[in-house]
């Protein structure tokens, strides 16, 4: 199972502004710090928003700050959020023979809940509570 670059630089953008609580952070600056698309990031920065994970403001003195406390977001949350479907296997894309048959699907489905379950016991205060991620956000900062 691989996560969509959505969920991945969306974690990324929440990392970011969680490393700056003091200033409002911009589209640009994030997209110049990680090398992504301005307007890839300006989606997932959206979808961010429309979720509640961030405040977003335009304008000359606009940007992004969280919307919550980062020890209020939950990881997995913000996986089930922005992935439109974590589905491992689909036994309807082409059907399969065994069908009502096999336990595969279960067992699948089981280990995709444990996956997600165990995301919820990492908040973003957790992930920012290692110095060495914040120090590092800090320095992809682009120059100005």
């Amino acid at each position: 199972m691989e996560l969509t670059s959505l969920t991945d630089y969306g974690i990324r953008v929440l990392m970011y502004a969680g490393a700056h609580t003091e200033r409002r952070v911009t589209l640009r600056e994030i997209a110049g710090a990680y090398g992504i698309s301005l307007e890839h990031l300006r989606k997932v920065v959206h979808r961010l928003a429309q979720l509640g994970y961030l405040e977003t403001t335009r304008g000359r003195a606009g940007g992004m700050i969280l919307a919550r406390q980062p020890a209020e977001i939950r990881i997995g949350e913000v996986v089930l959020a922005l992935e439109h479907s974590l589905n491992i296997i689909d036994c309807e894309r082409q059907p399969c023979p065994l069908c009502g048959a096999c336990g595969l699907k279960g067992a699948l489905d089981d280990a995709r809940g444990a996956f997600v379950e165990r995301l919820n016991h990492y908040t973003l205060a957790d992930l920012l509570g290692q110095r060495p991620l914040v120090d590092r956000i800090r320095e992809l900062e682009p120059s100005a």
